[in-house]
């Protein structure tokens, strides 16, 4: 399945490509797999999400930091 992210996202080879497309000829298993992840990637890209401030999740790391530290001290 490596092949058909790589392939998805531009990453595979020339050979890479051609055993992925002789590999859908008979493997319905990855043709399947090949198309959730169409879809995955899509409803990703067309999603609003509102990422964390680089601030915001500072303070987060940090909270969760020294919960870390005060759980090891138990």
């Amino acid at each position: 399945m490596e092949i058909c992210d790589r392939s998805q996202y531009g990453e595979a080879s020339f050979w890479e490509k051609l055993k992925l497309n002789f590999r859908f000829c008979w493997c319905k298993m990855t043709r399947s797999y090949s198309k959730q992840n169409k879809k995955l990637t899509k409803i990703v890209k067309d999603s609003n999400v509102e990422c964390l401030k680089e601030e915001e999740r500072q303070d987060l790391h940090q909270t969760f930091d020294a919960f870390l530290r005060k759980q090891d001290q138990y």
